[in-house]
């Protein structure tokens, strides 16, 4: 029998308090309001050193583990629905993403990222309003005449398509600066 840790046991403890660390950060979101969609993408770092650091099913785990839970533990909270259906799983697939063309890989983030924010607006309107009624006649006047409200969800469409290229790009930046500058001092895993 061995004395040491393994290699296993140190990557699951590891696993489990970073997704500690990411629900933590959501509920801070959730108790200061303004902060809610800056903890979840500040929780979503966590995977990204999971993926750099751990690799295979662990960065899975740690968004579906921090996603599931900040979102029973505080229902009422954006930044879990908001780290669930967006934050959470775009680093792990980024890093899959980059590896394709770089034409595709954009528009496949672009794509992923529009599905993403409007499941949350679809999951937002049934459970405030319920009126499905009322949604087939909006997204029926972007075909058949502008209203005001189709304008606006275009124009909402297009600032969040925006908001998201900064995003992905500073995303970037921040792995860049993790792997040459900051990698060296969490070698605690090897």
């Amino acid at each position: 029998m061995s004395r040491g840790v393994s290699e296993k046991t140190k990557k699951l403890t590891m696993s489990a308090s970073l997704a500690a660390m990411g629900v933590v950060l959501l509920m801070l979101g959730a108790f200061i309001e303004v902060l809610d969609l800056s903890m979840a993408a500040l929780a979503s770092f966590f995977c990204i050193f999971a993926v750099i650091e751990m690799g295979k099913g662990y960065p899975w785990m740690i968004y579906a583990v921090t996603g599931i839970l900040s979102v029973v533990l505080m229902p009422q909270g954006l930044g879990g629905w908001f780290y669930l259906l967006f934050f959470g799983y775009y680093p792990i697939v980024k890093e899959k993403l980059e590896k394709l063309f770089k034409p595709l890989a954009f528009m496949i983030k672009l794509v992923v990222f529009n599905a993403a924010i409007s499941i949350y607006a679809a999951i937002c309107f049934f459970l405030f309003s319920g009126e499905l009624d009322k949604l087939l006649v909006e997204f029926s006047s972007l075909f058949w005449g502008m209203k005001i409200g189709a304008f606006l969800i275009i124009a909402m469409y297009a600032v969040l398509n925006v908001v998201f290229v900064i995003y992905d790009l500073a995303l970037t930046q921040l792995i860049t600066l993790y792997l040459v500058k900051l990698r060296k001092r969490f070698r605690f895993l090897k």
